[in-house]
């Protein structure tokens, strides 16, 4: 293979079948047609002299050649990007940027919605692509593809992304929550009124909230009846009945008069919810995220210093 085979818009197209293994999905992601990736591909198949995708029943897999091309075909993309293809200066007012952003559905309700109105003012050219956090995360911040996750600092250890730069940006804590007209809540949520009222329970994908280990090792029998993926439905499906749940307390106060529930002061100790900012370390200096960092930052500032005591 001679490098002047290998022009930029083939890496741009390896890279995103790198990610995607799919060739649909890589077009998608490219704003290409299908016909046009797979020309791409073929061509990536002739001048690397490799299938780099291979079918497996009805999938694709990586080749173990595409397998060792995945790290240094970012890193190359993302230097280009950082170093020559994006201007040195950012003016929000007038650049174009599309920002992605991976963050919960709680913390888009207290962070993302107030930064979006403060973006609001600004010129059009300016996008911001709020994703949920999927199971690739951790990956997706090491392989440089997103600018900014944001995450509990409980389920990312110290060790976990080294090639990444961190930004508290939430305090929070759990408290429980249950109907306005519950017959048996007082004001404390404690072991026997979870062990005598049926449970809500969070649950993404078989797994359980981070506080849920805190309740077992506390002794705190729950009987499950429900199950919800997201903390924001969570307190509109308590009016009318006897369910009991936890939340985090900036979404039960926030949402507390519209879902009619009242919040309960938990009898049991519980660790705080501490949410941070993380993102690749290549993006530290660059000029547009420097100023997405500050308004998140200017944001979450605002909430912090907003939480009643």
């Amino acid at each position: 293979m001679k490098l002047g085979q290998v022009d930029l818009n083939l890496l741009v197209v390896l890279d995103a079948l790198l990610r995607e293994k799919n060739v649909t999905r890589a077009a998608e992601r490219l704003h290409m047609s299908q016909p046009a990736t797979s020309t791409a591909l073929a061509r990536l198949r002739k001048v690397l002299g490799d299938e780099l995708l291979t079918k497996h029943g009805r999938y694709l897999e990586l080749t173990p050649r595409a397998e060792s091309l995945i790290e240094p075909v970012r890193e190359v993309l993302a230097t280009i990007e950082q170093t020559i293809v994006r201007p040195p200066v950012f003016d929000p007012a007038s650049d174009t940027r599309r920002f992605t952003v991976i963050a919960s559905d709680y913390v888009g309700a207290m962070l993302l919605r107030p930064l979006l109105g403060r973006l609001s003012g600004l010129a059009a050219g300016l996008r911001l692509d709020a994703a949920p956090v999927g199971a690739r995360y951790l990956t997706a911040l090491q392989r440089d593809e997103l600018d900014i996750a944001i995450l509990p600092d409980r389920i990312v250890g110290d060790d976990v992304l080294p090639a990444c730069s961190r930004l508290p940006v939430l305090d929070d804590r759990f408290v429980g929550a249950v109907w306005t007209g519950h017959p048996r809540a007082g004001d404390r949520l404690d072991a026997e009124l979870l062990a005598s009222s049926p449970y809500l329970m969070y649950a993404v994908e078989g797994a359980r909230a981070i506080f849920e280990d805190e309740l077992d090792a506390a002794g705190c029998v729950r009987h499950v009846v429900a199950t919800a993926s997201t903390f924001m439905t969570m307190p509109f499906m308590l009016a009318g009945t006897e369910l009991v749940a936890m939340v985090p307390e900036r979404l039960a106060r926030r949402v507390a008069a519209a879902a009619d529930i009242r919040i309960l002061e938990p009898a049991i100790p519980l660790q705080p919810l501490r949410q941070s900012a993380y993102w690749h370390t290549r993006r530290d200096r660059d000029p547009g995220h420097v100023w997405l960092r500050e308004e998140l930052l200017a944001v979450a500032t605002a909430e912090n210093a907003g939480l009643p005591d």
